[in-house]
């Protein structure tokens, strides 16, 4: 008697062969979920309304999901989590108010939700890489640039903290009236 090998089929990975068992089309694609998309509107709306218990919010805008599994969603539909996308809207928010208002940027900080000025110039200056006193001036053409941005142009800005270039892109067109 000749020994023969058996022949072994590869069906790629463990999760490629067990999708061919899963039905399809049963759940939607998480990024559709209704849940996800009012959290995201009331953050929109009100960043500082998600704020501090994230739960009471669930409980208001009738999600049917605990704090935990809220994070989890919004997460997994956005990439970000909730904390990060309320930093980010509240900055943007500031961000404009920094260059259609003459406002104090204590005031803007303090609208922002931000109790410390210091608080507030960080996140801004993480997310900008401009403190947001520069970043007005600049905006706003005092300091001998143009001021004619165009919508996705960008700026050098010459050597960083950490010796490499750095620039700004801005994402919004500025009027010039």
């Amino acid at each position: 008697m000749i020994y023969e090998r058996p022949v072994v089929h590869s069906w790629g990975s463990l999760h490629d062969f067990l999708d061919l068992f899963s039905p399809k089309g049963i759940h939607p694609p998480i990024s559709d979920d209704w849940r996800v998309q009012k959290l995201k509107s009331l953050i929109d709306v009100d960043p500082a309304k998600v704020q501090r218990n994230l739960d009471q919010v669930c409980k208001e805008l009738r999600l049917c999901v605990s704090a935990r599994q809220a994070r989890r969603l919004f997460k997994a539909c956005t990439g970000v989590g909730i904390k990060e996308y309320r930093m980010k809207r509240r900055l943007d928010v500031a961000a404009r108010e920094l260059r259609t208002t003459d406002m104090p940027v204590k005031v803007i900080a303090g609208k922002a939700g931000y109790r410390h000025v210091s608080t507030f110039t960080k996140h801004f200056l993480k997310q900008f890489h401009l403190r947001p006193i520069d970043f007005r001036r600049l905006w706003n053409g005092r300091d001998g640039q143009h001021n004619g941005w165009v919508a996705g142009s960008e700026m050098q800005l010459g050597r960083g903290a950490l010796g490499r270039r750095e620039q700004i892109c801005f994402s919004e067109p500025r009027n010039s009236d």
